[in-house]
């Protein structure tokens, strides 16, 4: 599939702080990477183009942007849709982007969490069936604390498909199309080579604020050598609590 490249607009980063939406940073942004081709943004360099509707995700040219909107274009519907429903409560938007940013920057652990507690490197194919829940507890100095390290995991468990569709469900069509957005981006990057993507629910205790995010799994060799270096079994979300700043 491919799109005309005035279907999603860009516009730079510098721009967007200009705006008043909230600053909802996905993990490319984040992290500095093309949401497609994973390319490092280089300082000192012409920055990469956010996503001018939902401005969480950033290219590295349009080249990646159109290549990726057919796959983009469902997650960035849907953020636009909840920046729509917080117009004029920029508190709770606020917050929702100090949670986002928080999961972003810890990428790494949620996807080690999210292969051992489905024990990846032995049954790759429950990536395909089933998600994690992770409910997170705001620091009482999280004022003081830097981005990655302002929650605490308060606890978590494994999910079906079935009892994810339940859980969405409940906050609406909205919830039910994020999972189904996600089911397709990970058939997308199963075919790659991968084990798809790894489907995270996970709640603020306080606000009772429910994000869902997918991080890239790797191929099934490498889910297998991640545990086999370190395990965490059926203790993940203490291993987890413990592994986090």
């Amino acid at each position: 599939m491919s799109t005309s490249t005035d279907t999603n607009p860009t516009s730079t980063p510098k721009e967007d702080e200009q705006q008043k939406d909230p600053k909802w940073k996905g993990q490319s942004r984040t992290l500095k990477i093309c949401h497609w081709c994973a390319k490092k943004q280089e300082p000192g360099v012409k920055p990469f183009q956010a996503c001018a509707k939902c401005k969480e995700v950033i290219y590295c040219s349009k080249e990646c942007q159109v290549a990726s909107w057919p796959h983009h274009k469902g997650p960035c519907k849907s953020a636009v849709e909840s920046k729509k429903q917080l117009e004029g409560k920029p508190e709770l938007a606020q917050q929702i982007a100090v949670f986002k940013k928080w999961h972003s920057t810890n990428v790494d652990l949620l996807r080690h969490a999210f292969i051992c507690a489905l024990d990846l490197g032995h049954n790759p194919t429950a990536a395909t069936t089933n998600l994690i829940f992770i409910a997170l507890t705001l620091k009482p100095d999280h004022a003081t604390q830097p981005a990655r390290a302002k929650y605490t995991v308060h606890n978590g468990f494994t999910l079906t498909d079935a009892e994810a569709r339940d859980m969405l469900g409940a906050q609406g069509p909205q919830g039910l199309q994020m999972l189904e957005n996600a089911r397709q981006n990970s058939e997308f990057m199963r075919k790659k080579g991968g084990l798809g993507l790894a489907r995270l629910l996970l709640m603020e205790n306080e606000k009772k604020m429910v994000d869902f995010t997918t991080i890239v799994l790797p191929s099934k060799e490498n889910a297998r050598l991640a545990q086999e270096k370190e395990d965490w079994g059926e203790d993940w979300i203490e291993q987890l609590r413990l592994a986090l700043p």
